[in-house]
């Protein structure tokens, strides 16, 4: 806890969820409990107070708060962190009702959404609008959008992430019963396109292109491997339905990933590369093994009747389906 980062412990709790720990003092404590507490980095605390409710501390430099907008909110879903939990602040307890609350009402166009998106679609459902500070309606929709606009090979890891929260969304839709239309199904179309060319660019050895989707490449340094296949793995496993995990190609990733890291285990690596290849490995066991709760798209925002904001739950806009996909 004195030596990293509130955005290396972040990719942690990414990984390890509400399981993570960190050692405070020579003394192992639960990560997500630690951060709760009221904590300090580089004199500058944790979770602040806002005009609409709270946040994580925004970026300062590099690595030491969030690299992304809302990210770390994105990761407190990922633990499935209840909206009820608290963080303490120099100016007092904000929840992760407030966090949630604070990026609906600073959500701008023209903005990187991937972590808005996921984050938001998990507390909110797929359904919800709400008012932004400026007063202007917005629809979850509305992020499924923008993200479908993303040129995924100039978004962040090679569009990786990107496409795990359009992975998310989707998921978050179709879990809610309802058929893909609209942008729904433009997301659903995207996520099949880079499903195919992550296969078709895969190396002999299970590995992923180094190039991520732009072009197929493959690496002998176990650093830039566990970056490359560890992100895109980390997309196929919040991507591919139930039945293509067995298929001989992922198989063929999972034991590549999870061999290199016990085989490189005394090797230092960059720990973003680390936290993001063992998240995608813990999604697929929990998916596998029927004594884990799989993670593709919550609907924990259907239990969290409690929650109080401008947020209102309209009927699906019915828009034509899109055409089908050229063969």
């Amino acid at each position: 806890s004195e030596k990293h980062s509130p955005w290396e412990i972040f990719h942690g709790i990414l990984a390890f969820r509400k399981d993570y720990e960190l050692k405070k003092e020579g003394k192992v404590v639960n990560g997500l409990e630690w951060i709760s507490s009221g904590v300090y980095y580089d004199k500058e605390p944790w979770f602040q107070k806002t005009e609409f409710g709270g946040r994580p501390h925004p970026y300062t430099k590099e690595n030491a708060f969030e690299g992304h907008k809302n990210q770390s909110m994105a990761v407190l879903a990922m633990a499935d962190v209840p909206l009820d939990h608290k963080f303490q602040t120099p100016d007092g307890p904000i929840t992760v009702a407030d966090i949630v609350r604070n990026a609906q009402k600073e959500i701008q166009e023209n903005e990187e959404v991937t972590w808005s998106l996921w984050a938001l679609v998990h507390y909110l459902g797929p359904d919800a609008t709400w008012l932004d500070k400026k007063g202007e309606e917005w629809r979850m929709e509305d992020l499924v959008y923008m993200q479908n606009q993303t040129l995924t090979n100039d978004s962040a890891c090679g569009g990786t992430h990107a496409l795990f929260a359009l992975a998310y969304a989707r998921n978050t839709y179709k879990n809610s019963g309802q058929r893909l239309r609209g942008y729904w199904l433009e997301a659903d179309q995207k996520i099949q396109r880079y499903i195919e060319e992550a296969r078709a660019m895969q190396n002999f050895d299970g590995s992923f292109s180094y190039d991520y989707f732009f072009q197929k490449s493959a690496s002998e340094n176990f650093q830039e491997r566990l970056e490359t296949t560890g992100h895109t793995l980390e997309f196929l496993m919040m991507a591919l339905p139930d039945d293509r995990l067995n298929e001989e190609w992922v198989r063929r990733a999972i034991s590549l990933m999870a061999n290199d890291i016990i085989e490189n285990k005394e090797e230092p690596v960059d720990y973003s590369a680390l936290y993001h290849a063992i998240d995608g490995l813990v999604i697929y066991r929990n998916r596998m093994s029927p004594n884990h709760t799989a993670q593709l798209g919550s609907k924990s925002y259907a239990k969290n009747s409690s929650f109080k904001t401008e947020v209102k739950v309209l009927k699906p806009v019915q828009t034509p389906p899109a055409a089908p996909p050229a063969p």
